[in-house]
């Protein structure tokens, strides 16, 4: 939990109110625009997408996950790899299900309700929507995700939540961990990282 200390008193009286994770992804479709970085790069902490009221998914993830952790949940995201564009969440686990809150330009890749017992089965329940971004005729049957990797935020102390500066070590992580195969084969390790030089849309 969030020693609430560190909040301001008006970030406090908003986490105080997105006391369920259906309110928290209610007040990120209405009150967070989608963060287009026509100025930038940024990886905004939550204080910073709460005051400029812009989010990319992994800033989106890093606000729902401060609130989560403000009412008692692990500060927990996952991130899903593709071929072309990676994406964000959120994650909770309530009554036994896994459910996410998210933020992203495509509706379809929002927050999902607990209901799924896994976190894999979680994931795979966008899989269906990740088809390729770049495709000339938007084909929809070249589905791009490859793998996924979740991220306890505790390892980064509390500039998640209130810096004031871009959290580059945060994307740096996902660049560099292991990532976990949807589909691995069985002649090939269940991990994988993936190549920096790879140029690719890191948030969707």
């Amino acid at each position: 939990m969030i020693d609430k200390r560190i909040l301001a008193e008006q970030e406090r009286r908003i986490a105080e109110r997105l006391n369920t994770p259906e309110k928290i992804q209610r007040f990120i479709d209405r009150n967070i625009a989608y963060n287009f970085e026509k100025n930038g790069n940024t990886n905004q902490s939550f204080r910073r997408v709460l005051r400029n009221g812009v989010a990319h998914c992994l800033e989106g993830a890093l606000f729902a996950a401060a609130v989560l952790h403000y009412h008692g949940n692990p500060p927990l995201i996952v991130c899903m790899e593709a071929r072309d564009i990676d994406h964000n969440i959120a994650i909770y686990r309530m009554n036994g299900g896994w459910g996410s809150v998210a933020q992203s330009r495509d509706q379809n890749l929002k927050g999902r309700m607990p209901i799924h017992r896994t976190i894999k089965d979680l994931v795979m329940s966008y899989y269906p929507y990740y088809w390729d971004y770049y495709s000339a005729n938007r084909d929809t049957t070249n589905l791009t995700m490859r793998g996924y990797a979740r991220v306890n935020l505790r390892q980064f102390g509390t500039d998640w939540i209130t810096s004031e500066q871009n959290l580059d070590s945060i994307e740096d992580v996902l660049w560099e961990m292991k990532y976990r195969f949807l589909f691995p084969r069985s002649d090939k390790s269940k991990f994988y990282k993936i190549d920096r030089k790879t140029q690719k849309v890191v948030f969707v």
